[in-house]
């Protein structure tokens, strides 16, 4: 059916929904719903008038029941109560009767839609209607059928005034089961994406080379200037040392902004740490002795403590690590003119596996932030008006790369300030204090023999590389081709028969989320508490974020790094015998 003929089917008084809704109006009068009533059914004394009424409605039901695709009507307030599903919104969501339906949705439009969808959804209807009121709105969004299934539909809908009926939203669901449809519909939405991330990356260059021309600009007027002053008093030697230290203090200046523009765009796409050795003690010692000319220049107290360090060795990126404190520890520098900065590392607490969380803060005496400014404070490009006002020169870049680091180290940061009084900046960090398993000789000796693993990884090459080495390892290994694959596996098991599940995101048919919510949403609980591993190329912190709305218990990225897909396989397989 095409978008002019559902709208010609379904719209406008004296049509179809208006005499469905009539329908519904008698049935709810006899405390009947329509999946009860008899098709054709007519209650006794009713005039010639209403019994043709009520026949021209049974044929508008018959109808909606016969065309290929799924409608539904639905209150537009409130709750969003659903009153009518044909047969084909039944189909395809696996129910066998309209009231199995209104139990498995929770008989609202609400409780149709993927919980994570339903807010986007929403807006999106909003907004077209606000454009125009007299087409169908289109919208894509997941459902989860009766069976588990996670699966995306198209929904064309429209708003209207229903006289008594108030206001509803009738909508036509399309289902494109076929795989070359729901390709269709994933290029679809990649574009889609892919147009806004465009976008985005135009707007924040153009903030970039907006914000870093007038900044720089600053220092380099000053440098001329005072070049041109000292030219004219060579006689002065007094004067033209005073000119050159100026012009010394504004080449700082940007070698600082050019340094953090730098830093931020090598941390851009940068798939995380690397872990080696590195000592804490002798990691924040370096950064300290190399900022201390600058604190002492400036008259500032400036201490670091290292004194709670059960374990002074640890393993992460300690490049990483160093330009985390660094930054945090010149920026406390930078907007603090008197009192003091301290660079305080303490072991918090040990965590099982052979990982620590250790608290890293940096507190100064400085400027401060103002309250309105602490949730933009890590923002690109933000500067609060307390350090404008400082005449501080900056792009406000330096805590961007700074949370950026501390995301890339699996880490939390946040900040407490004060105008005035200054701020002290926390990040959480945890550090693996064991050394890695050794994948020479029989890495697998570690881990317990015969564990067995569904491999789900739609690239045939991939699928087969990680096989046989997992297979080495002494794992027993079922291969899926793509997420369905999976999900059809894991919903035929019973407990026992898999140890664990390693999961490709980008999969078709179904992805590595989709497959992970389903899984969560098993009622066995022996099977829904499968650990699961997601291992991709998605590497942002979005999508690590959604692996973990989706009931992935690890992120790794590819490509696969075997000790720590070994790691995190012990990790998660002891945790679960637990």
């Amino acid at each position: 059916m095409t978008r002019g003929a559902m709208a010609a089917a379904a719209g406008g008084k004296g049509h179809l929904v208006q005499r469905i809704l009539h329908l519904l109006q008698v049935l709810e009068e006899r405390h009947m719903d329509i999946g009860q009533a008899p098709q054709g059914w007519q209650p006794e004394g009713l005039g010639e008038s209403e019994r043709r009424q009520l026949e021209l409605a049974w044929e508008s039901v018959q109808f909606m029941d016969e065309i290929p695709g799924g409608f539904f009507i639905y209150y537009a307030e409130g709750d969003e109560r659903l009153i009518y599903a044909n047969k084909g919104v039944l189909r395809i969501f696996g129910c066998e009767s309209l009231q199995e339906f209104r139990e498995l949705t929770g008989d609202s439009f609400k409780g149709l839609v993927y919980p994570d969808d339903l807010e986007a959804v929403e807006e999106s209807i909003r907004k077209q209607i606000a454009v125009n009121q007299y087409d169908l709105d289109y919208v894509e969004y997941r459902i989860r059928r009766k069976d588990g299934v996670v699966r995306w539909v198209e929904d064309y809908g429209h708003f209207i005034h229903a006289g008594e009926a108030g206001d509803i939203f009738y909508v036509f669901l399309g289902d494109p089961t076929d795989e070359r449809s729901q390709e269709q519909m994933r290029q679809k939405r990649v574009l889609a994406e892919a147009l806004d991330r465009a976008d985005l990356a135009v707007k924040a260059k153009n903030a970039f080379l907006s914000q870093i021309s007038h900044e720089m600009r600053t220092p380099l007027n000053a440098i001329f200037g005072f070049i041109t002053l000292a030219k004219t008093s060579l006689d002065d030697t007094e004067a033209v040392k005073g000119y050159l230290g100026q012009m010394e203090v504004a080449s700082r200046q940007l070698l600082d902004m050019i340094t953090h523009a730098l830093d931020m765009s090598s941390l851009t796409g940068a798939a995380g740490a690397e872990q080696e050795e590195c000592d804490l003690r002798d990691t924040l010692q370096e950064v300290y002795e190399f900022l201390l000319p600058q604190a002492q220049e400036k008259g500032l107290r400036f201490t670091l403590d290292c004194g709670k360090l059960t374990h002074r060795t640890v393993y992460t990126n300690p490049g990483q690590l160093k330009q985390l404190v660094l930054n945090l520890a010149n920026n406390a520098i930078t907007y603090t003119e008197k009192g003091s900065v301290d660079i305080v590392m303490a072991e918090e607490k040990t965590l099982p596996d052979s990982y620590a969380v250790y608290r890293l803060e940096v507190r100064d005496t400085g400027v401060g932030i103002s309250e309105e400014f602490l949730e933009k404070a890590f923002e690109p490009f933000s500067r609060d008006k307390a350090s404008t006002l400082s005449g501080i020169r900056g792009i406000g870049l330096g805590l961007t790369i700074a949370k950026s680091i501390a995301d890339l180290l699996e880490g939390t940061i946040e900040v407490k300030s004060q105008v005035d009084k200054g701020s002290t900046f926390s990040v959480m960090l945890p550090f693996h204090v064991q050394p890695l398993p050794d994948v020479s000789g029989n890495p697998a000796a570690k881990l317990s023999r015969g564990l067995h693993i569904l491999l789900a990884e739609d690239n045939e090459l991939n699928r087969e590389i990680e096989t046989e080495l997992l297979q080495r390892m002494g794992f027993i290994i079922d291969p899926a081709a793509d997420g369905k694959e999976a999900w059809d596996k894991v919903r035929a098991s019973s407990a026992g028969d898999y140890d664990l599940a390693i999961l490709d995101l980008q999969m078709p048919l179904m992805d590595g989320w989709q497959v992970a919510s389903a899984i969560r949403g098993l009622p066995d609980p022996t099977v829904s508490r499968l650990p699961l591993v997601a291992l991709s190329a998605n590497v942002s912190i979005h999508d690590r974020r959604r692996s973990l709305e989706s009931g992935i218990d690890e992120h790794l990225t590819k490509p696969m790094d075997l000790p720590v897909l070994l790691a995190t396989i012990e990790k998660l397989t002891k945790k679960a015998a637990q």
